[in-house]
């Protein structure tokens, strides 16, 4: 019976990742139980506002000024901040231009089901998601108001793109293993030329380098566990080379004990079919 039930638990994953190779992602199994926005309010962002802001709260979401390809990013990246040009293609022009601001929420009925949710989804389950490209709870819920309000259709594509391959400096690893109060639960900031991380996983800083480089950064290091970090560099940008500190490359090599590489490979990106201007209300 055990081996029965083994081939059976294997066949199923099996199709899982082959759908996850096919498809760009790996659908949850519990998405049908998974709310819907039920009260959803698009406007066009005043040109006043310049400013951008994503808020989730217990029983809902505030978006402020950001664009469809913010959206799309939010909904279906994998990845945090923005997708480039190359990551998202097959957007009307608008979709980089006009901002939104949007607020959602669910039927009062369906807020313990968030909290639940919620208290569910740890840092480490939400990078274990992003790393088996598994949608998060609010990923799925984001991705039906656009489906909704946007009349958006999207499909992945791999396509071959210059990214960076992070691995093991000479040397080894530079950062203090992490030994938490709670080990599901850490943190990760970024600022220009700073990066902290507090019982940080391994998978998640790349994703990070990603935000940062603005280019792809898959992890090679095949070195499990948490870690606590500060790492400083100089930005590329706006700064003065006579007092210029070390680069993000040296400075990974140097404090974290990470080397970046740069390399080609493929990468999953997404494609708009159908996206449409979504009435006010």
């Amino acid at each position: 019976m055990k081996r029965i039930a083994a081939v059976i638990l294997w066949s199923a994953l099996a199709l899982q990742l082959a759908h996850a190779q096919t498809a760009g992602f790996t659908p949850r199994p519990d998405a049908a139980q998974i709310p819907s926005y039920e009260l959803v309010s698009i406007h066009k962002t005043p040109d006043a506002n310049s400013g951008m802001s994503n808020n989730d709260q217990p029983d809902g979401l505030t978006i402020t000024g950001m664009t469809l390809r913010g959206l799309i990013a939010e909904a279906y990246g994998f990845s945090l901040g923005a997708l480039n040009k190359q990551q998202l293609t097959g957007a009307p022009p608008w979709a980089d231009t006009q901002r939104f601001d949007l607020h959602a929420k669910v039927d009062s009925d369906d807020v313990p089901k968030i909290k639940e949710l919620t208290k569910a989804e740890t840092m480490m389950v939400a990078v274990r998601q992003i790393v088996s490209r598994t949608p998060t709870y609010r990923m799925l819920m984001l991705q039906r108001l656009l489906e909704d309000r946007f009349q958006l259709k999207i499909h992945y594509e791999q396509k071959v793109m210059s990214l960076y391959e992070m691995t093991i400096a000479k040397g080894g690893v530079r950062m203090k293993v992490a030994h938490p109060a709670d080990p599901e639960n850490g943190t990760m900031s970024w600022n220009p030329g700073k990066l902290t991380g507090q019982n940080a996983p391994m998978p998640f800083i790349p994703v990070i380098f990603a935000m940062v480089l603005e280019r792809p950064v898959e992890d090679k290091t095949d070195t499990p566990g948490n870690y606590d970090f500060e790492m400083h560099w100089t930005p590329t940008e706006g700064t003065q080379q006579t007092d210029a500190g070390p680069s993000i490359f040296t400075a990974a090599e140097e404090q974290l004990g990470l080397k970046l590489h740069p390399s080609k490979g493929p990468v999953w990106i997404i494609v708009v079919d159908h996206a449409e201007m979504p009435s006010e209300n």
